[in-house]
């Protein structure tokens, strides 16, 4: 498994992936997005140094992203990963991969995620790869015109 950044080569791809059945359940990316909207994405995320998107590659096959935003020094970190990439541990080594990237190049002290309540397999990824549950910042999230139940998690850089 290696993370590498996105690149606008990777914008078809990401978009077709989004449109998964089981990948709408659970990401704020509408199912009508385009390659041109991803590329677009991809070049504006390579001009702001807080902003970081890599691809999840296994055997050179693409399997999902992770991204941060990294906001008045804290991350805010997404992953998605497709359906041929589930169940093999990716995802779990990829964001706990990312989050040491992540702490060695910017500098933030707390990384958060959320999720959706029912997103099961997100959530094991989360603590599989160190996330504590932050049950003061749930909330419920208007995505996609729907009212989400979600979760929150964080990490905290080690001193």
């Amino acid at each position: 498994m290696i993370l590498r950044e996105f690149t606008v080569e990777d914008a078809a791809w990401y978009a077709e992936a989004t449109r998964d059945p089981e990948v709408q359940r659970f990401t704020a990316d509408p199912p009508t997005i385009t390659a041109a909207q991803v590329a677009r994405a991809i070049e504006e995320r390579g001009k702001n140094p807080a902003v970081a998107s890599f691809c999840i590659e296994d055997d050179g096959e693409r399997c999902g992203n992770v991204a941060v935003d990294v906001e008045n020094g804290v991350g805010h970190v997404s992953y998605l990963v497709t359906a041929n990439a589930r169940g093999r541990g990716l995802a779990t080594r990829a964001l706990t991969e990312f989050v040491a990237w992540i702490f060695a190049h910017h500098e933030v002290d707390e990384l958060r995620l959320w999720t959706h309540r029912d997103n099961a397999g997100s959530r094991k990824v989360a603590e599989r790869a160190g996330f504590v549950r932050d049950p003061d910042r749930d909330q419920d999230r208007e995505i996609k015109g729907s009212v989400w139940p979600t979760v929150a998690y964080a990490v905290r850089r080690r001193r």
